[in-house]
């Protein structure tokens, strides 16, 4: 709750400098910035103009059925996750929306862009996630990286890496 008080300053003030708006964020950061909107959504606030979700972790209770793609993920496991969602959710339930935004109310969530490679363990959450967002009629687009790893927007020096951060940089700009 601390975190969403220090954020929603932040984002007061970013709203006072009349400029557009981005939030984007990877993994866990990914999340909070999802969990983020769906919040600034249930308190009436304006939303960014664009949402640029990097590997998103939206389900922190680990809840979803990982075994088809925990032997493809060289980076996440299983249990690390679990036990670093239950520290993150500290007194709320893991399926608190602020925790877990796949739970939550996506409907009033603005333009949103999802990157997902599809050899991480959270790939079949994320897909959860943009089919939800999808049917509840937000403009959202999905970039899978084939047999990319978690957050592989950021490897400087693999080629599809700077294929997605030239469309990040194209979502940004218009």
């Amino acid at each position: 709750e601390e975190t969403y008080r220090i954020v929603e300053d932040l984002y007061k003030f970013s709203l006072e400098v009349g400029k557009p708006i981005t939030i984007m964020g990877d993994s866990a950061g990914g999340g909070l910035s999802a969990a983020f909107s769906e919040y600034l959504a249930s308190n009436g606030f304006e939303q960014p103009e664009h949402l640029i979700l990097i590997s998103p972790w939206v389900d922190v209770s680990m809840s979803g059925d990982y075994d088809d793609y925990a032997d493809s993920d060289p980076a996440l496991g299983i249990e690390g996750p679990r036990e670093l969602g239950e520290s993150w959710a500290g007194d709320l339930d893991p399926k608190d929306y602020r925790i877990s935004p796949l739970f939550g109310d996506v409907s009033q969530l603005p333009q949103t862009a999802i990157f997902v490679g599809t050899h991480e363990i959270i790939y079949p959450d994320i897909i959860k996630f943009y089919d939800k967002l999808s049917s509840s009629d937000v403009d959202v687009k999905l970039f899978v990286g084939e047999e990319m790893t978690h957050v592989y927007p950021i490897y400087p020096l693999v080629p599809e890496s700077r294929e997605a951060l030239n469309q990040i940089v194209e979502i940004i700009l218009g």
